[in-house]
């Protein structure tokens, strides 16, 4: 499969400015929280409620106010300097990994089932400590967002995430297992909106399908669109080829060529190189 060739890079909706409405609820915002909301914060929220048809302002506002709160709950802006309970087993349990970035430049964050040692995560962390390091995650994720931001010249604050589901099985998909993982999910839908760009679920065997109806009810439909699922590594190639993902930001485990850059505390925000160099 040959590579991506650089063309002149179409923008985004996220990359371009505000358009009149939505600038309406950005100067809201920013009226409210000043100084405490970056500006990529605000024009994330502003642009997020959009299907929100009866009282766009009122969610617009009460969903930011839920964020601020909890930002400053979990003193988000100093996790990245902040060294939480047991990072080094919480990276082996959860091991996380950058693989590239896509033609528009969104960073590729790509995760392995099989590589989540669920035994030991569930008998060394409670959910509180969880949802910390997770939180923690995001945060990494959007630093290096905006460091990449900062290199192509424009405004990127949406990722792409891989989620390789080799090796899943009916312990990975009880209740019980399920129940512990949803405010992980709720925590990217209501923390970090209009934060993901697209997500693939790769390697999706048979036993999996039943399951995701379940857990498809914990996701905004917003969300769900973004979510295309795979039945393996071939098929899931020939799209990401589409959507103009390079072979060098495709993990080798799914037949691409990168090696990655592991998301925990040795991780070092803009040590990069874009796929197009």
């Amino acid at each position: 499969m040959t590579d991506i060739v650089a063309t002149e890079i179409v923008l985004l909706d996220e990359s371009l400015p505000l358009n009149e409405i939505d600038q309406g609820f950005y100067d809201a915002i920013k009226a409210e929280y000043g100084t405490a909301c970056t500006e990529e914060f605000c024009i994330r929220l502003a642009r997020a409620y959009r299907a929100e048809k009866k009282n766009r302002m009122g969610k617009t506002m009460a969903e930011t106010k839920k964020i601020m709160d909890w930002r400053k709950q979990i003193n988000a802006n100093e996790l990245l300097n902040t060294k939480l309970d047991q990072p080094e087993l919480f990276s082996q349990c959860w091991p996380s990994m950058i693989s590239g970035e896509d033609y528009y430049g969104h960073i590729v964050n790509y995760e392995r089932l099989k590589d989540i040692q669920l035994d030991t995560f569930l008998s060394n962390f409670n959910l509180e400590q969880v949802l910390s390091h997770r939180a923690k995650h995001m945060e990494r994720m959007h630093a290096e967002m905006n460091a990449v931001s900062k290199r192509v010249g424009r405004r990127i604050y949406k990722h792409i995430c891989i989620f390789d589901l080799s090796g899943v099985g009916l312990k990975h998909l009880s209740p019980s297992v399920i129940n512990f993982l949803k405010p992980i999910f709720d925590l990217g839908q209501i923390y970090y909106p209009e934060s993901l760009f697209r997500m693939y679920l790769v390697n999706a065997p048979f036993v999996f399908w039943g399951t995701w109806k379940i857990i498809s009810n914990f996701i905004d439909p917003e969300t769900k669109e973004k979510i295309q699922i795979f039945k393996n590594a071939e098929s899931f190639l020939v799209e990401a080829r589409k959507a103009r993902i390079p072979m060098t930001s495709i993990p080798k485990s799914l037949g691409g060529q990168s090696s990655g850059r592991m998301l925990d505390d040795t991780f070092v925000v803009g040590d990069c190189i874009s796929p197009t160099q």
